[in-house]
């Protein structure tokens, strides 16, 4: 029986998803790739994030939007990411690029990004008439 868990998204930009990945200093690439659940089931996706040279998590293209996947069970050996968490900073982060490409494509420039003591992020872009 396959540990994949899968989470649906909403994202649909490549280029914010890849900015997105660096940001959170997550190494990745978008060559097809598989991911090994703890049995040995694989998985095909269509970026792959590694953490020391091994294959934790990918992202898989649906014809719409990406898909996150990631065998949970491998987390127990990369304590430095917790997988509780490590979509929703992924989600926060692709929201907050996407928001400032947008903007900025508008003619806004951002002025302040502050990250909250609940998490949240405060983000300030102005215009100039």
């Amino acid at each position: 029986m396959s540990h994949f868990s899968r989470i649906k998204t909403s994202i649909t930009n490549l280029n914010i998803l890849k900015q997105t990945l660096k940001d959170l200093n997550l190494k990745y690439s978008i060559k097809k790739s598989h991911l090994e659940d703890s049995n040995g089931n694989l998985e095909c996706v269509d970026m792959i994030i590694k953490k020391n040279n091994k294959n934790i998590m990918g992202f898989l293209w649906n014809g719409k939007e990406y898909t996150f996947i990631a065998d949970f069970d491998v987390w127990q050996h990369n304590h430095d990411i917790y997988p509780e968490n490590i979509i929703e900073k992924i989600l926060q982060q692709y929201a907050i690029n996407s928001i400032i490409k947008v903007s900025n494509n508008q003619g806004f420039t951002t002025v302040e990004k502050e990250k909250l003591r609940d998490g949240s992020i405060k983000l300030i872009v102005q215009r100039w008439n």
